[in-house]
């Protein structure tokens, strides 16, 4: 990749940050802000840019090491998409126990995917089937998923996963 390249990646990745939220629920309210507080500044040329968290996410990046799930970095790597990976992240938030049952609204919620994928069959076949391949075949999760039904509308998925020590690699 050359360095011109390099830089109109960093700004449209910077670009994409901006146009980016953070939603928090729980079951009395729901918050939602912006991942950075100004528009990026780009050094041309240099191949760099500063941005400026916002101060409603600074006190969740200061919190890092306590209570967030933690990725290890070369467990993903291989993954090729943004929606695998946050599939990834979703299930090792249940590590411990290694199934996550997570109702279809939130897990569309969770991929950003609101107002896409009105039916299950086109998301199970476009999305969800081809993430969890590709998590079997180049991470270190075996994952199975089933479907939730109420009467014939699928309402939730039942993710279960163990961890394969050895992570695969395509050759």
């Amino acid at each position: 990749m050359g360095r011109k390249n390099a830089e109109v990646q960093l700004q449209e990745a910077i670009d994409r940050l901006w146009d980016r939220s953070i939603i928090l629920k729980d079951d009395e309210k729901r918050e939602e802000f912006r991942w950075i507080q100004y528009r990026a500044q780009y050094a041309r040329g240099e191949g760099k840019a500063q941005i400026t968290f916002s101060d409603a996410v600074m006190p969740y990046l200061t919190q890092l090491k306590g209570q967030f799930t933690r990725v290890i970095i070369k467990n993903i790597s291989y993954l090729s998409r943004s929606y695998i990976i946050r599939i990834y992240e979703i299930l090792q938030q249940f590590c411990s126990t290694g199934e996550r049952i997570i109702a279809l609204d939130d897990f569309k919620s969770s991929l950003m995917l609101d107002g896409k994928y009105k039916d299950f069959k086109t998301l199970n076949r476009n999305l969800i089937k081809p993430c969890v391949d590709e998590l079997n075949e180049k991470s270190d999760l075996a994952v199975t998923v089933e479907t939730i039904k109420k009467g014939r509308t699928v309402v939730a998925l039942h993710f279960r996963f163990k961890e394969d020590k050895q992570i695969k690699m395509t050759i």
